[in-house]
């Protein structure tokens, strides 16, 4: 199958799943992307309290990776995770991060990132963040393809707020491309809240941030990247 080829069958079944209204929002979004640098996600916020049990149990062990593991796993292509990361499970300034992963047997399912205090630009589309006491945010999310479609997306989200609970974290702030609409939905069935769109426009020291203001009554606050 050609790229071409491949890209159409993507958009059937887009358009199979989800209507064909998003199949027209997508190839809009992609448009934009390239012709103005416009990108935008959907912040989306998740109370302990409100949150709804989801996502398997067995034959899953999730538990958070240290140092070594992720740069174990790393080794593997098919894990798309970076080695660099490992450093980043390191305490730097007032900011900190922690991989959560689930693993089968030994080997790695799916995985997904949490930063406390502060969040690094590189990780929310060109935008640093300063998060209020007691909230986490989940980022780099992935799940290996043969283990899709098991909920471990949200199980990652879910299981991962309950792990971080004893350090006092009790909301988790997720940024969503408007486009996913299926990370969209498993969010929302485990009970997260959507503060807005959130949307960047051109490059470097040129670019504009618009934040949702849900988000910023909720104390998080939006720095764009020193390197511009």
């Amino acid at each position: 199958m050609s790229c071409a080829e491949g890209r159409f069958e993507r958009l059937r079944q887009m358009r199979r799943r989800y209507g064909a209204g998003a199949v027209l929002q997508h190839l809009l979004d992609r448009f934009t992307q390239r012709v103005a640098a416009l990108d935008v996600s959907r912040l989306l916020w998740l109370d302990a309290a409100a949150m709804v049990p989801a996502g398997p149990d067995e034959p899953f062990t999730f538990r958070f990776l240290n140092a070594d593991e992720v740069r174990c796993f790393a080794a593997d292509a098919e894990n798309c995770l970076n080695a660099a990361l490992a450093d980043e499970l390191v305490q730097h300034g007032n900011g900190k991060n922690c991989c959560f992963a689930a693993l089968a047997g030994g080997r790695l399912a799916a995985y997904g990132w949490y930063a406390l205090g502060a969040v690094d630009a590189r990780h929310c589309g060109g935008v640093g963040l300063s998060l209020p006491a007691g909230a986490a945010y989940f980022y780099n999310g992935f799940t290996r393809p043969e283990f899709r479609g098991r909920g471990l997306y949200v199980a990652l989200m879910g299981r991962g707020l309950r792990a971080l609970a004893d350090g006092g974290v009790r909301h988790v702030l997720a940024s969503v491309h408007w486009t996913n609409w299926a990370a969209l939905r498993s969010c929302r069935r485990l009970g997260f809240t959507d503060l807005g769109y959130f949307a960047g426009i051109g490059r470097g020291r040129c670019r504009l941030v618009f934040p949702p203001r849900a988000a910023m009554r909720r104390g998080i606050e939006f720095r764009r990247s020193r390197n511009g």
